[in-house]
């Protein structure tokens, strides 16, 4: 289907084949912990915009050739010879400089840059574009606001003889690059995209998950703060015997040890677990299982720190940090009333009976919630007050 055909970005998702936006936005969020799912996630996102081809370009990468961290349908030779030419030759970077539109927070369309008869008019489109089937980009920069350079530039693109990029595609990548922008700097960070990363003490210390680091036979190398506190939960939802993780919650799928069997192939296992018993009803927990694989742990030895293990979703609502994101976004005492209504799942019509108000009342302080947060969708709004409020 063409961007003329698309709707508008009020509904983002609708129109198109694969995941709704909704879904993209969780993947994209749960790609940050799991780098084997990027692949498939960005390609979901390929698929959303209609596009024929991606790439991820790691512009701040010097350590080795390729600048692609990845792509889909565009050849590994290309990346390699674009790590030497991009800042000279490509017209599109040429143009987004000229244009003081090349540094990060920008969505592009290629449209935007570069008028069609002068690309193809341009040596960089006929020795390079025309052999990719490359006819137009849509591009999202993400981060280093301060610099004329993105750290990371995520770009999809339409064959030779496609339709170009509108702006409803524009705006459909640009609804959802502030969460590919959280996702990519939380990847970066731990180490689990960019190649040779170092995970160090103090970005695992500021993580509200808590994060256990492993050895071989499963003993605790290292722990985070957050990760301190849940072991004084009772019943504790980590199982430790002589300083060694055996078990997850009282019963789990995967059980822990299957999931390290997963991880011993490369793989990243989620676990679901609870703190009940069989036949008890009690709270669901995940974890993620993942190989530390070439990943520099702490300054611990390679072949010492084996496992990376993060209990994701925590225990309970803290409520200071409740206040806090509230407080963040200058929230209402209703407003913040009506998203504590929302987080439990309660209808508009609930919460209304709930604080003796109208449903209309209640509709208006969601609409308010909104605007301050900036946020469109309910979905998207209590999963991010979630996010910023669990008590680890």
């Amino acid at each position: 289907m063409s961007g003329k055909d698309s709707k508008p970005e009020t509904a983002p998702a609708e129109g198109r084949a694969g995941p709704d936006y909704d879904e993209l936005v969780q993947a994209i969020y749960e790609s940050a912990l799991n780098p084997e799912s990027w692949q498939e996630t960005l390609d979901h996102l390929r698929i959303h915009l209609d596009a024929s081809a991606f790439n991820l370009i790691g512009f701040k990468l010097t350590d080795y050739a390729n600048p692609f961290l990845l792509s889909h349908n565009i050849s590994a030779d290309y990346g390699k010879n674009y790590q030497a030419y991009w800042g000279e030759r490509d017209v599109w970077v040429q143009a987004a400089r000229d244009k003081n539109l090349a540094e990060g927070g920008h969505t592009l369309a290629g449209g935007m840059l570069v008028e069609r008869r002068e690309l193809v008019r341009s040596a960089f489109y006929n020795d390079w574009l025309v052999g990719q089937d490359i006819g137009d980009v849509l591009c999202s920069n993400l981060w280093d606001a301060e610099s004329d350079t993105p750290h990371v530039v995520l770009c999809f693109f339409r064959g030779v003889g496609s339709e170009g990029f509108e702006e409803v595609d524009r705006l459909r990548l640009q609804s959802i690059s502030r969460h590919l922008n959280r996702a990519f700097r939380i990847a970066f960070r731990l180490g689990v995209l960019d190649r040779g990363g170092v995970l160090k003490e103090s970005v695992i210390a500021g993580l509200s998950h808590a994060v256990f680091v492993l050895d071989a036979g499963c003993r605790i190398l290292h722990c985070n703060p957050a990760a301190q506190r849940l072991l004084d939960f009772s019943p504790a939802p980590v199982k430790i015997r002589h300083g060694r993780v055996i078990a997850l919650g009282a019963r789990a799928y995967p059980d822990l040890d299957a999931a390290l069997a997963l991880a011993d192939q490369g793989r990243h296992a989620r676990v679901a677990f609870t703190l009940a018993k069989p036949g008890e009803a009690g709270e669901t927990l995940s974890a993620l299982v993942a190989p530390l694989g070439e990943v520099s742990v702490l300054g611990l030895p390679s072949l010492q720190a084996r496992y990376l293990l993060v209990i994701e979703n925590c225990r309970g609502i803290n409520e200071d940090a409740l206040r806090s994101f509230c407080g963040l976004f200058q929230l209402t005492a209703a407003e913040q009333s009506v998203l504590l209504g929302l987080m439990d799942e309660a209808t508009p019509e609930a919460i209304a009976a709930t604080l003796r108000v109208s449903v209309a009342t209640v509709r208006s302080h969601i609409q308010h919630i909104r605007q301050k947060t900036g946020v469109r969708r309910l979905t998207e709004l209590v999963r991010m007050a979630l996010a910023a409020s669990r008590s680890p």
